[in-house]
């Protein structure tokens, strides 16, 4: 009697590890998930339009020149253009 209470618990716990051991692979998987969905929002600079804007601002306050706005617009726009 006593032998088959402990051959039950051990076939129990065996169960219960697996168990356990599944869950947090889940868990692992699924914290992954977030936090990559969340890093890829995280993009300061999600958008083409946003980056121009931003160069446009560098460039009225004075620390790009002319020149250096109209070379980063010109690859802003042909990405884009490869984006679509």
């Amino acid at each position: 009697m006593q032998q088959e209470k402990l051959e039950n618990l051990r076939e129990w716990t065996s169960i219960l590890g697996i168990g356990l051991v599944v869950a947090l692979l889940f868990l692992a998987v699924g914290i992954q998930r977030v936090r990559s969905w969340y890093r890829d929002r995280d993009d300061p600079a999600d958008t083409t339009d946003e980056i121009l804007n931003q160069m446009e601002e560098l460039h009225l306050g004075g620390d790009l020149s002319q020149e250096e706005f109209r070379s980063i617009k010109g690859q802003l726009k042909s990405r884009s253009k490869q984006n679509r």
